[in-house]
Parts: structure tokens; sequence; C-alpha cells
């Protein structure tokens, strides 16, 4: 009885072992739970100014849809541990920031945990009236052996670029999905 013991005890903690660890969230994301449904609001829209005190941050989605893909990403964008918002496809959103240092995360929203765990991250010090732009360009990076992957490259962007693509890209209206 004591060997069945022992023996259960053991081998209880070498399965403990064995079971795969939670996905760890990077912090300057949300909580992992968190989806978002997004319309693009087509209308034109311009570059705004940052409001008495604060910088202004824009995010740009560049999607470019792989050959025979069918897929239009959801991407979350994470501000110093929350969600910012989200686009999808080539669409762009905008959020106000207080001056300091800032951590920006991207992450596709996918019910696949192989895209899902994957984060693209950077950080920024904001200066008050200040306006800064990044774009994430989700893409498949194709490899020697025959398979694929998603990247999201997340990466600051000048003004002109992103006048460019406020031109040709929609408002993300996001909400929670519930």
């Amino acid at each position: 009885m004591k060997v069945a013991l022992i023996f259960l005890l053991l081998a209880s903690g070498a399965v403990a072992q064995n079971l795969p660890a939670a996905p760890t969230v990077p912090p300057s994301c949300g909580p992992i739970q968190v989806s978002f449904d997004v319309k693009p609001d087509r209308h034109p829209h311009s570059l705004g100014q940052p409001g008495p005190g604060k910088a202004l941050v824009y995010v740009f989605e560049e999607f470019q849809e792989a050959s025979g893909g069918f897929i239009t990403p959801t991407i979350r964008l994470g501000l110093d541990g929350d969600w910012a918002g989200a686009t999808k496809g080539s669409s762009f959103l905008f959020f106000s920031v207080a001056p300091g240092e800032h951590h920006l995360c991207a992450n596709w929203q996918s019910s696949s945990p192989q895209i899902s765990n994957q984060y693209s991250l950077t950080s920024f010090t904001a200066e008050s009236g200040k306006v800064y732009f990044f774009k994430v360009a989700p893409r498949v990076e194709s490899f020697h052996d025959g398979g694929n992957a998603w990247r999201k490259d997340l990466a600051p962007m000048d003004r002109d670029g992103a006048n460019y693509l406020i031109g040709i890209s929609s408002l993300s209206r996001w909400r929670p999905h519930k």
C-alpha cells in the first residue's frame, strides 16, 4: 500500500511537470481573453492634433493578403497593459497618451494558439504636443521547407507614410466582443 501511494505521488508530480505552461502575455498587452469586433469607417479622415498636455498615437495596420488567402486578421493593440483597441485589414486607430514612457503590443486575435501566442512589442517616450506613428504589418513568411508562419512587425513610421496611409485606409471602429 505504501509503495502504491509513493508511486502515485511521484507519478502525479511527473505529470504536473509535463503539463504545458499557460501562455505568457507580455505586460504591455491586455488580458488574453478579451476580443474585439471591428468595422471599418471608410469616410475620409485627416491627422488630428493632440489635446493639451497630451501626445497622440496612430497605429496603422497595413495588410497585404497572401496569394490564395482568405483571412483578414484582427490585430489587438495594447498600451501599457490594457488593450487600446483593434484594427482589421488595412485600417488604423488613434488614441491620446500622457507624456512619458509607453509600451505598445500588437497581437493577432485568433482562436489558434500558434497565431494568438505571438506578439510584436515596442516602446517610445511621448512628449506633450507631439504625434507618434506606428505600423503593424501582418504577413506570411514562407520557409525553405515549405512551411509558413504569420508575422506582425510593429515599428515606428514617419509622418509622410502616415499621411499616405490615412488617405488609403479606413478608421477602425472597434468594440469588445461579448
